[in-house]
């Protein structure tokens, strides 16, 4: 029988998002689910979708490396029937939990008593780390603000492989608190349970026509800074939509044609930054339309590209992807020559949903500060699919240390 390794829980709506156990922010925190059982394999177990101002990513192989230098016989989801609450919610001291805990005073010597599997869990994270990838590029010279009818924007550098950590030394033995650990170099592989190879639902286009709409704050900010025909271009080409609240919708069209979702989100009209109430100020029209129409409750989210349809309008234009959708609906009012689309997120990038970009050229643009997580992400989607892809360095040179630890991005750059 072969084995399917663990995996990253699929999102699904807020309830397969959790706490981080590192920055303790509600609906952040992305759990590890067991190959086999597809049921989290611990509570920290799992990675904050808050890469840049968290970071915090406990792998499974982490997680039982420490079982095995404490000398505790893991009991795994294949042995364990329970729910595995939010780490916000309290426990009580008095109540059976069936995580082992790290930190507790048994030597690894002697196994503990099983009694100990019941304790209170009181996790104690692994801290963030930064992994710092040296690479060259050509692009220092960019030092000066560009033109809007410029595009020194197609320089970007070649990949590189990233430099091989370096071995963890040894640790004494006996119980310690969790350290530092880098991130593996080869993430574990997606495994392809038997739930995922059901087909994906789409949304009707009636939804989206009647979204279709000019009328939010995001085109208010638009205002402050293009042309009422570059708006409008931008908005037909991207389907832009709106809600009663004014929010913008950002619909995902695959290349087909065939809506997937709709990304809902609100920003200040006059700063143009997203306001983040609630689950990070975003909302769904699939999870929407869940709670309004019965016949959605079922729903199968397949995301794909922010902007995909536009590769069958303009097969013939070279590929640009950044992170946000706000930043390419902005960089295709400057630079025409592209398809701008967008990952939705710094982990929206990945080998399942670039399938659609076969044989084409693309450059990615990822935000300050994110240079070396995307390099690393190219050189898995370029070992596995036929196609040209390069990272532009261009931002990473060309902002400042507080604006990579704010994470600014192309659209940042244009403004």
């Amino acid at each position: 029988m072969m084995y399917k390794p663990p995996y990253l829980q699929k999102y699904a709506g807020k309830s397969t998002r959790f706490t981080c156990p590192g920055c303790k922010t509600p609906h952040s925190f992305t759990r590890y689910l067991d190959g086999e059982t597809h049921l989290p394999i611990h509570p920290t177990v799992g990675r904050c979708n808050r890469e840049i101002k968290c970071g915090y990513h406990y792998t499974p192989r982490q997680y039982f490396a420490d079982l095995k230098r404490l000398g505790y016989h893991a009991p795994t989801t294949n042995h364990l029937n329970h729910s595995y609450p939010d780490l916000n919610s309290p426990i009580s001291p008095h109540s059976p939990h069936p995580y082992p805990d790290l930190h507790s005073p048994f030597s690894p010597q002697s196994p503990p008593p099983y009694s100990i599997l019941h304790s209170r869990y009181t996790p104690h994270p692994p801290q963030a780390t930064a992994e710092t990838i040296r690479t060259t590029s050509n692009l220092p010279q960019h030092q000066n603000p560009v033109a809007k009818d410029s595009n020194h924007l197609t320089s970007q550098s070649k990949i590189q492989p990233p430099v091989p950590h370096s071995p963890i030394s040894p640790q004494p033995s006996g119980p310690r608190r969790l350290q530092t650990y880098p991130e593996p170099r080869d993430p574990f592989p997606l495994p392809q349970p038997n739930q995922s190879q059901k087909q994906p639902d789409y949304i009707p286009h009636k939804y989206l026509k009647r979204s279709l709409s000019l009328d939010s704050n995001f085109v208010r900010f638009l205002r402050k800074h293009f042309s009422d025909l570059q708006i409008a271009e931008a908005a037909n080409n991207y389907l832009l939509g709106a809600t009663i609240k004014k929010e913008v919708i950002f619909w995902q069209v695959d290349i087909h044609g065939k809506v997937r979702t709709g990304k809902i989100m609100q920003y200040n009209p006059q700063t143009g930054r997203r306001i983040k109430t609630g689950y990070g100020g975003i909302n769904w029209v699939h999870h929407k339309l869940k709670k309004s129409n019965p016949s959605f409750s079922d729903f199968n989210l397949s995301q794909c590209y922010f902007g995909e349809h536009l590769l069958r309008l303009y097969p013939d234009k070279p590929v640009a992807i950044v992170e946000a959708e706000k930043t390419a609906v902005i960089a295709s009012m400057i630079y025409h020559d592209y398809n701008w689309l967008a990952a939705g997120n710094l982990n929206g990038l990945n080998v399942e949903k670039s399938r659609v970009l076969r044989g084409k050229t693309i450059i990615l643009y990822p935000d300050a500060g994110c240079y070396d997580r995307w390099l690393r992400k190219a050189e898995q989607i370029n070992r596995e699919l036929p196609l040209h892809l390069t990272v532009s360095a261009f931002l990473e040179h060309f902002s400042t240390p507080q604006q990579s630890h704010l994470g600014y991005d192309l659209a940042d750059y244009i403004i």
